[in-house]
């Protein structure tokens, strides 16, 4: 094998655009994680009457019951958007 000819100079550049590309990729990476992130916690709520205390409340579990945050009665939802 025959090594490439490479100057100081073009292996600085060399070197400093393989860096760049590097953080571009990353920055990518995680930008394109963040949105998948987002969209997974914005889950659709659901909406629970307390039977007990007449408290509305949302919550983002799919569940078929849920303890109301006010007196802590288990509760059937009533509507999912």
């Amino acid at each position: 094998m025959t090594p490439i000819p490479l100057t100081l100079p073009q292996l600085l550049m060399a070197v400093l655009w393989a860096g760049i590309a590097a953080l571009f990729c990353l920055s990518l990476f995680y930008s394109v994680r963040r949105r998948l992130r987002v969209r997974r916690a914005r889950a659709t709520p659901f909406i629970f009457r307390c039977a007990v205390c007449g408290h509305v409340y949302f919550d983002r579990r799919n569940v078929p019951m849920s303890e109301c945050p006010k007196c802590g009665n288990m509760n059937e939802t009533i509507k999912g958007f």
